[in-house]
């Protein structure tokens, strides 16, 4: 008999790539971090419909653009990062298309 947590671990094949990706235009001003530290620091962005900032938590992995720290969800929505794995090859595509 396997256990909750063992099932929850298991991909089915349905599941999406949790893979993420800087794209390549942004590889050198993009930084990853964890947050560590007991302060309380927010995500520069706020989300759709909301006016408020949101807490970035202890443990959670966080994207800085210079000095701005932003959430992970918050990244995609502003495409500091992207879940496209061949990124490199679509923004290749879109500089030689007319």
């Amino acid at each position: 008999m396997s256990n909750d947590l063992e099932s929850n671990q298991k991909p089915t094949p349905g599941d999406q790539d949790a893979r993420l990706y800087v794209p390549i235009r942004d590889t050198e001003n993009i930084k990853v971090g964890v947050k560590t530290s007991p302060s309380r620091e927010y995500c520069f962005s706020k989300f759709p419909g909301e006016d408020y900032y949101h807490l970035l938590m202890h443990g959670e992995v966080y994207v800085t653009n210079g000095h701005d720290m932003h959430c992970l969800e918050c990244a995609l929505r502003h495409g500091f990062l992207t879940r496209d794995r061949l990124n490199w090859q679509h923004q290749q595509r879109d500089k030689t298309a007319p």
